[in-house]
């Protein structure tokens, strides 16, 4: 959703200027009206349409003219020329996990360190922690977040990944014709961590399904256009992969984008057995080249005598067997969800009321709810002291 990249940048600009040590007040505001856009109940989009931005409790005019630019361009001025204002040292410091603002400032203005490879080698010759504030567990988390970020280069976290794919499917619908749309990849695996996206569409027009694509507000660079496919990449780097395809191959290109290397290669290979060829295409009898299957996934597996195998066991880990002695995995599903533990109410950083939580909580069928207000000792996001809580 478009309100998790508007909440990201304001969680971006509170770093930066705190990383700055800006104005605490401005820095609190920017994180309240983060998190209050997260907790929105609809999409931000639509409240701007509606001139409502200004009734998110923390969105002011200057606010709402920023959500309004993102929104329109999916870039944020204000933040870019922060970004070019903070040395870009402090920024890579602030993107290794467990590296706050603060420290990060620290780090650079204090102790003269001017980039990551020098961070980790200081790191790791002990020369961080007795200066104030900075202990060896502050040395720890930094060589434990470079390293992690060492393996995950390029990648991002799932949920960054489904929400991008997410404003992209989004935005496509509002643009273009397209019957049917999905992404694909790993990301449609749900793997931790995504290197970038495939979507694939169904459209009565192709050629104008990729002019909106590649139109898009959060395109940076279009990397290949073609009448069927086009790659780009977005605003923050990753590459974003859109196939157009026939509605008969529709199936058959979620199963061949979807599915691990060793899992296609496997399904592939009982094919043969059967004298017949999978590919992105359909499902096609080798001696006589037609296609028996094509338009819906379930028709592809049908083919080899194996019941849909969902996308999220698709990485040759023994799901083809099990599919085979019907003995796969039931997955978690929302209606298994018997409730929530940590809740946050607008007695403190919350956007709703208990009874409003209470309430939607019982129309999801929930069985329980905790609700985990903060307390005094975190006042910026709305702690309650002691009477407060009683009065609660």
């Amino acid at each position: 959703m478009m309100n998790n990249k508007v909440a990201e940048f304001f969680e971006n600009i509170a770093s930066l200027l705190e990383a700055k040590g800006d104005n605490p007040f401005k820095i609190s505001a920017y994180r309240r009206a983060a998190l209050n856009i997260k907790n929105l109940s609809e999409d931000i989009e639509k409240v701007g349409r509606e001139k409502r931005l200004e009734d998110i409790p923390g969105i002011g005019k200057d606010l709402a003219a920023k959500i309004i630019e993102i929104i329109k361009t999916g870039k944020l001025d204000h933040y870019e020329k922060l970004k070019r204002q903070t040395p870009s040292a402090i920024i890579d410091f602030m993107n290794i996990p467990g590296i706050g603002p603060k420290t990060a400032r620290v780090l650079y203005a204090d102790l003269k360190i001017k980039s990551v490879e020098a961070l980790e080698k200081k790191a790791r010759q002990h020369k961080i922690s007795g200066h104030p504030g900075l202990k060896d567990k502050t040395e720890e988390n930094i060589i434990k977040g470079i390293e992690l970020i060492k393996r995950h280069s390029s990648r991002m976290p799932l949920k960054e990944a489904l929400g991008l794919a997410g404003d992209v499917i989004r935005r496509l619908k509002k643009m273009a014709k397209i019957d049917r749309i999905c992404y694909a990849g790993s990301l449609r695996r749900m793997s931790e961590t995504v290197r970038d996206i495939d979507i694939l569409v169904t459209s009565d027009d192709p050629k104008k399904a990729v002019e909106a694509f590649v139109g898009l507000p959060i395109v940076r660079k279009v990397m290949a256009q073609g009448p069927t496919k086009s790659s780009v990449l977005v605003t923050d780097g990753t590459q974003v992969d859109l196939r157009v395809v026939e509605p008969g191959s529709f199936g058959a290109a979620l199963v061949y984008f979807t599915g691990s290397k060793a899992h296609n290669v496997n399904i592939r290979q009982m094919a043969k057995k059967k004298g017949l060829k999978i590919n992105e295409y359909g499902v096609f009898v080798e001696k006589t080249g037609k296609r028996i299957a094509g338009r819906e996934e379930e028709d592809i597996y049908k083919t080899l005598k194996l019941p849909l195998i969902p996308p999220e066991l698709r990485e040759d880990r023994g799901e083809v067997e099990a599919a085979l002695r019907g003995a796969l995995p039931r997955l978690i599903r929302l209606n298994d969800i018997k409730g929530d533990l940590h809740v946050h109410s607008n007695w403190s950083d919350g956007s709703n009321s208990i009874e409003e939580i209470a309430l939607a909580c019982k129309k999801r069928g929930y069985e329980y709810v905790g609700v985990s207000d903060h307390s005094k000792s975190l006042k910026v996001a709305g702690g309650l002291t002691e009477k407060e809580i009683l009065k609660r």
